[in-house]
């Protein structure tokens, strides 16, 4: 037990009560603390690689990663030189924000080095110093080579399906601005790459299979070569493949739809008279014709399509969210479509679906306001919308009243058998599949023969969408890029099966409901349907897609 011990006080003196008493009433004191910045804070190096584009690149950083922004235009002309061309045109990008372009800062060694020769066919795998990305000079077919196929301007750059320019090789053009021996850009890995030479402007002989080595400084960086695989050949550094492309990096959002190739064609010249208006020259089959198109400052885009035949105006505003193609304007000029701007091939992309609710009849019957969902007032009226089907109005609904009469598809296009039988020179093509004939196939797999143009036994995403084209062509009879009804019911039309396709199922292709059927909505359509088969979303549908596509 502790007590207290005699001999003095411990209550506070007279003058600590008042130190007391005034510390307690007195305003407080602020106190400013300096620190110097810490490490993390200091401009790295790889930002200072920007510097030269500061004017339409921006650069910002945290303790990982370097964030670039620009809107992927570079300041020299493009496309000049393409000899297959898939009709798109340089759109500014929005890689900004959260969509800016993201490189490690401390970019670290991989385990097991991944080659872009096997792997990153979608999507950029570096970005030149401009801020315009880089792609694989491999197409996503897995063996295209982008540069000797034709498809690349002077520069090594071409437009993607969104509209978005991107180089396909190293753009050593740029080490004029920069410098020579100095990067002309940064792989996604946080690598840089240089160009042909070292900076004693002598070529490297001790390049690795990924095109790059160490330097005399001991850091590793890639190089520009003249043949494949032209920048890095794969990544040295540690990066994670998801869809086929280095995740995570940004989207580019077209405005539009994708178009298909147009053969014969050759851009001869480009052109940026104003700011934000574009002029692309080309010739098909020696033709000359020419795109004119602006853009505003909120992202829509206005395109004059000019030829000999005259000039079709179309205009889009961007999609409300950004990304995917946007929405064009319901009224537009009556001039003249120029002619031959539809082809085969070229490049298209979404999601397709080969008819409304899936191609379930009974899906469709209860889905009564199109919009692909079944919703709780839908559900309410199930058992009335599915009375409809009873034809006989027997109380039961049998196989071949889901089916309709003749073929597989509730008003489809009529297909002839693989035989050959068939009413000759019928609209739509062959019959589909009778009552008996076993589940109804999707629509590809049954087409595959007519769609297949080369007979590689592989439908690729270019003749899906050419066809789809080609087929709104044939009913498009004014040239408007829109198929009213009276023209979908007039003689004549497109004599194939996506035609009859596109004639059976307008008001389920019509995605708007306003009676008309555009092209964006007819191919958007044919793209959504390519995307349900293709399973790797490769861009093309194998033979054994199509197969696991079947129906037992």
């Amino acid at each position: 037990m502790l007590t207290a011990h005699e001999g003095h006080s411990h209550a506070p003196s007279p003058q600590t009560q008042q130190t007391i008493i005034r510390l307690n009433t007195e305003a407080p004191k602020v106190h400013f603390v300096v620190q110097r910045r810490t490490a993390e804070t200091v401009r790295p190096d790889l930002a200072k690689l920007f510097d030269p584009f500061k004017d339409k690149v921006s650069v910002r950083f945290d303790r990982d990663f370097l964030f670039v922004e620009s809107n992927g235009m570079p300041d020299h002309s493009m496309m000049t030189g393409i000899t297959a061309w898939q009709q798109q045109v340089p759109l500014p990008q929005s890689y900004t924000g959260n969509n800016a372009w993201r490189i490690p800062l401390h970019p670290v060694p991989a385990t097991n080095p991944m080659s872009t020769k096997e792997h990153f066919f979608r999507g950029a795998i570096a970005l030149a110093v401009n801020g315009v990305p880089i792609f694989n000079p491999i197409k996503n077919d897995g063996r295209t080579d982008t540069l000797l196929a034709g498809e690349l301007d002077q520069w090594g750059g071409h437009c993607g399906r969104a509209d978005d320019y991107h180089y396909h090789i190293a753009p050593v053009h740029l080490e004029k601005i920069v410098g020579v021996g100095n990067p002309v850009a940064v792989a996604l890995d946080g690598y840089p790459i240089h160009g042909y030479n070292d900076p004693d402007g002598k070529p490297p002989t001790d390049l690795d299979w990924l095109g790059g080595h160490k330097g005399p400084d001991g850091e590793y960086h890639y190089h520009a070569t003249k043949a494949f695989p032209y920048l890095n050949g794969g990544f040295y550094g540690q990066v994670t493949e998801r869809n086929g492309q280095v995740d995570p990096q940004p989207r580019a959002q077209g405005v539009r739809p994708s178009l298909p190739g147009l053969k014969g064609a050759k851009i001869v010249g480009f052109e940026n008279p104003t700011p934000g208006s574009f002029i692309v020259r080309y010739e098909v089959f020696g033709d000359p014709r020419s795109v004119q198109y602006t853009v505003a400052d909120n992202g829509s885009a206005t395109f004059n399509f000019v030829s000999a035949q005259g000039t079709k105006t179309e205009h889009y505003t961007p999609r409300q969210g950004g990304g995917g193609d946007g929405r064009r304007n319901a009224q537009r000029p009556g001039a003249q479509r120029p002619s031959g701007n539809e082809g085969r091939g070229g490049e298209g992309g979404g999601r397709p679906e080969d008819e409304r609710a899936g191609g379930d009849p009974i899906v469709a019957a209860l889905d009564t306001n199109g919009d692909g969902r079944i919703d709780k007032t839908e559900l309410r009226g199930a058992a009335e919308a599915l009375r409809k089907l009873d034809k006989n109005k027997d109380g039961q609904i049998t196989s071949e009243e889901i089916r309709g009469p003749g073929d597989g598809r509730r008003g489809g296009p009529r297909e002839r058998p693989r035989d050959g039988g068939g009413p000759a020179g019928q609209a739509g093509g062959p019959r589909g599949p009778a009552a008996g004939d076993g589940p109804r196939q999707p629509w590809i797999l049954v087409h595959a023969d007519e769609i297949d143009l080369d007979k590689n036994k592989i439908i690729s995403r270019d003749e899906i969408v050419g066809e789809a084209t080609k087929a709104f062509a044939g009913y498009d009879t004014n040239n408007d890029g829109e198929i009213s009804q009276s023209e979908l019911s007039g003689r004549g039309g497109s004599r194939s099966a996506m035609g009859g396709f596109l004639k059976g199922h307008s008001k389920e292709i019509d995605r708007d409901g306003d009676g008309i059927l555009t092209r964006t909505e007819a191919v958007g359509n044919a793209e959504r349907m390519f995307a349900k088969m293709d399973g790797d979303r490769d861009g093309e549908i194998s033979s054994s897609e199509m197969e696991a596509s079947r129906r037992h």
